[in-house]
């Protein structure tokens, strides 16, 4: 519980630091709202940091991993809040990790650890190249779409890899993406029906791709099925069936693309809301 508690506080930080403000016109239920979104980020990491735990062999340590994961979190909060420090993020840093990954994971199975190492170095400079090449000097907030789908495939790809095809983690990705609309159409001339079509558009979108990504590694967890299941009773002592284990795969699956849509949808909306107002009271 320890790690809820301090998503609560996160919560209260938010609130009572960053939003309160005696001459804005940002109601206490948008406020609350804001608020509740704050929440979200650290609680999905918290709760990610504790299967990963589970996924790695480290079953005695659920609690360090859902801590620093809690603080990954937090990091990423006020990410979100900070629009040039979220343009980075998401926009110039793929390509080169990426690329650093890929470069270190290929290098590792042919050279030692220290060249590996190298080599991944060597990918982080080619990554900046191509970012300075594609796309460094296109706006972040203005960018086309076909360049938005490739940033968010690559994201969606690094977090489904890190995390073993652990659906959790990758509702951070809608949270962000559902950010992203509301820092894309803040001062846009927009009527509120072409506003809420965009914004159903970007929530379908990260919920296919996830819908996409599940599918691949259900399909991998379910061709290595019997060591699965030996694995799950190792840590759990649960003793399921390969009809158990298809199930856990499709009920889970669709509970994280359900969720996956809403909290895109509802993290674009209010916080739409909230830049838009402080837009307002900035021109």
């Amino acid at each position: 519980m320890d790690y809820v508690i301090c998503s609560i506080f996160c919560a209260n930080f938010f609130y009572f630091c960053i939003m309160k403000s005696k001459k804005s016109k940002i109601t206490t239920r948008l406020k609350v709202q804001i608020a509740l979104i704050a929440l979200m980020m650290p609680v999905v990491g918290a709760v990610s940091g504790w299967y990963y735990a589970f996924f790695i062999g480290e079953s005695d340590y659920p609690y360090a991993y859902a801590i620093a994961c809690l603080g990954v979190g937090l990091l990423l909060d006020l990410v979100c809040y900070n629009g040039s420090v979220f343009s980075f993020v998401c926009y110039k840093l793929p390509i080169p990790l990426v690329l650093a990954l890929t470069s270190y994971a290929i290098a590792s199975f042919f050279v030692s650890w220290r060249l590996a190492l190298c080599a991944g170095v060597a990918g982080v400079f080619i990554g900046i190249v191509f970012d300075y090449a594609l796309i460094i000097d296109k706006p972040f907030y203005l960018a086309r779409k076909r360049v938005l789908i490739i940033v968010y495939m690559l994201l969606s790809f690094i977090m489904l890899g890190v995390m073993m095809g652990v659906p959790v983690s990758s509702l951070v990705l809608g949270i962000m993406a559902g950010n992203y609309y509301s820092l894309r159409y803040e001062g846009a001339v927009l009527s509120k029906s072409r506003l809420k079509q965009n914004l159903l558009i970007i929530s379908g979108f990260v919920t296919v791709v996830l819908f996409v990504f599940e599918l691949i590694f259900g399909w991998l967890i379910w061709q290595d099925s019997p060591n699965i299941i030996a694995y799950v009773y190792q840590l759990t002592g649960l003793l399921i069936t390969r009809r158990g284990l298809l199930a856990m795969i499709f009920g889970f699956g669709a509970l994280a693309v359900v969720i996956q849509f809403f909290m895109t949808y509802y993290t674009g909306k209010v916080m739409l809301s909230y830049r838009t107002i402080r837009y307002r009271e900035a021109h």
